[in-house]
């Protein structure tokens, strides 16, 4: 699984970013709280960015916000719709559990994936995804993030007979 807890091991430059203003909004509690984000705050990081809503029994997850560049490097927009709905059934990542992960340990998840490009080529590009409180304890939603290094990988994990 190519998915780690400790910060350290992060060398991507939004992942980092983002984990620092996680980390600052959080003001010494678990988890930061949605509200305590101004999009002003994520300017440089939006286009990489997508916010998550956690749906706890069955265990679902819906994505509320997709940047830019995620939305292009995926060919579609696929605010509104459900992970589980949309990931090819045969990908080798598992994103489903990659969040459950950052839900029940209730701190961020960071990972790697090897990714192809739109010339053949192969690249690295990490994520970070980071549980937020709605207000209570509970994780409400994520932040999550793929930096892509300024590269522009083909992504073939969506399922293009799911998209709209």
């Amino acid at each position: 699984m190519p998915c780690w807890l400790e910060f350290d091991r992060v060398t991507m430059p939004l992942v980092r970013q983002l984990h620092q203003i996680w980390d600052q909004k959080r003001a010494g509690r678990a988890l930061p709280r949605r509200c305590d984000f101004d999009p002003a705050d994520l300017k440089q990081v939006l286009a990489n960015l997508m916010i998550v809503e956690v749906e706890p029994d069955p265990f679902r997850l819906r994505y509320r916000l997709v940047g830019t560049t995620i939305a292009r490097v995926s060919a579609f927009d696929f605010t509104g719709r459900y992970l589980d709905e949309i990931l090819r059934p045969d990908l080798p990542d598992d994103w489903q559990a990659y969040y459950r992960l950052a839900y029940e340990r209730r701190c961020p998840v960071y990972g790697s994936i090897n990714s192809p490009t739109r010339d053949g080529d192969f690249f690295i590009y990490e994520f970070g995804i980071f549980p937020l409180s709605l207000g209570g304890d509970a994780v409400g939603q994520f932040l999550s993030l793929e930096d892509y290094a300024g590269r522009e990988p083909y992504s073939d994990q969506l399922d293009p007979t799911k998209q709209l």
